[in-house]
């Protein structure tokens, strides 16, 4: 009898362990680091992009585009090679040539482009992204 009893214990006590263990791995499951850090990788491109999305449009003022070139040229300065952003204007009026730029992320030429926009002007600004989900390009046309 003794015996049956300190089986049934023993037994009773393995049941609870595997309990415990079970809810353990799932409490483990449900906190799911990954999907955590997918969150705040989202979070992070959506405050980078949000200084140049915001933005963009077909009647951009050009007091606008000048601060997004502005976001841009900061950006460029704080960041690796990974995160520039490429400034390309068409149809732009520096030092009296008309611009039909590739792209350029210099902070001089960026300060020449910006310079060159007019204040009273609209302008179409379309955005190109990364792989990676970040704003790489912004493309700068005057509408006038």
């Amino acid at each position: 009898m003794e015996n049956a009893s300190k089986a049934l214990i023993i037994a009773g006590a393995i049941l609870i362990s595997i309990v415990l263990v079970s809810v353990g791995v799932i409490v483990v499951n449900s906190l799911n680091t990954d999907e955590a850090l997918s969150q705040m990788d989202q979070q992070a491109i959506d405050s980078f992009n949000s200084k140049f999305v915001n933005s963009a449009g077909t009647n951009v003022r050009g007091t606008v585009v000048k601060t997004m070139i502005s976001n841009a040229i900061t950006s460029n300065a704080n960041n690796e090679d990974s995160r520039q952003i490429y400034v390309t204007a068409t149809n732009v009026t520096v030092s009296g040539v008309t611009m039909n730029t590739k792209g350029f992320n210099d902070s001089a030429t960026l300060s020449k482009i910006s310079n060159a926009i007019v204040t009273t002007h609209r302008y179409t600004v379309e955005i190109g992204y990364a792989k990676n989900g970040l704003v790489n390009k912004i493309t700068i046309k005057d509408n006038n």
